[in-house]
């Protein structure tokens, strides 16, 4: 089966096609800005306790971390929002591997700021089988040193391309959280991680099957 990279890859390259060239210019020096300042380094890594947190679902329902982790590993996707294609596509991925994921008693939440009429938009497509939760001003996000602040240029470019992010996530600020995939062992700490402030690179489902099962070794 084609990896989720080659599919972000082949998207990312027809997408490039059609765009304004200015605009695409303003978008890969605020990538390169990030990479130069090491942005994914302030992120959570393999072996630090995973903050625990409670959220909504999409109808309301408060899921909490640690009410999860007692039924097993879990899996946290971070996303931008059901207007990001590269997260639509990343999690479409990650569907596809859910019943091989559940077969090791794991569970997946999907994790965006998106708020209101969005959120549930996102939430009710039928191919998304786990819980979407809302991280309102991204307060979970932040706890995992996930957040960034996009620039007066950048936040043009997204008004230009329709993501009024303030109106999409219900506060004010102009704020993502970086693409980030995790996987929580049971005990709270993070057996994986794979945060990247690129849109287009983000974590295989393959990789977070593979670290599943490792938990589920008997140790040496």
């Amino acid at each position: 089966m084609e990896t989720l990279a080659r599919q972000l890859e082949a998207f990312r390259g027809g997408m490039l096609e059609r765009a304004d060239p200015k605009l695409v210019a303003v978008l890969q020096r605020y990538s390169d800005d990030l990479i130069e300042r090491g942005a994914a380094g302030a992120a959570l890594q393999v072996g630090a306790q995973a903050p625990d947190f409670t959220l909504p679902d999409r109808d309301g329902r408060m899921l909490a971390l640690h009410d999860v982790l007692a039924r097993g590993p879990v899996v946290l996707s971070f996303f931008r929002g059901g207007w990001c294609p590269y997260c639509t596509l990343a999690l479409r991925a990650l569907a596809r591997k859910y019943r091989a994921l559940r077969m090791h008693d794991t569970e997946v939440l999907a994790i965006s700021p998106e708020a209101g009429q969005q959120r549930a938009w996102t939430a009710d497509c039928s191919w998304m089988p786990f819980p979407v939760l809302t991280d309102r001003d991204n307060a979970v996000a932040r706890r995992f040193g996930l957040v960034i602040a996009l620039p007066p240029e950048v936040q043009a470019v997204y008004r230009r391309l329709g993501h009024d992010l303030p109106a999409i996530n219900g506060v004010p600020g102009w704020e993502l959280p970086m693409p980030a995939g995790y996987v929580i062992a049971p005990d709270g700490r993070i057996a994986f991680a794979r945060v990247d402030p690129r849109p287009h690179l983000r974590m295989e489902p393959a990789e977070a099957l593979a670290a599943v099962a490792a938990l589920s070794q008997p140790a040496e």
